[in-house]
């Protein structure tokens, strides 16, 4: 039951990931270190979970 929750969690941060970068896109052409966007990363691509 964990792991269902857990990947239904991932899914639904990932496509949030998605549209939140696309908003994102004139910051990065500024700065490439944003760290809720990196935060965000990180939970999405962290093997230990």
């Amino acid at each position: 039951m964990k792991y269902l929750f857990r990947g239904t969690a991932k899914f639904i941060v990932s496509n949030i990931a998605v549209i939140f970068t696309i908003m994102l896109l004139p910051v990065f052409l500024i700065t490439d270190s944003v760290p809720i966007y990196e935060e965000i990363m990180n939970y999405l691509f962290n093997n230990k979970s």
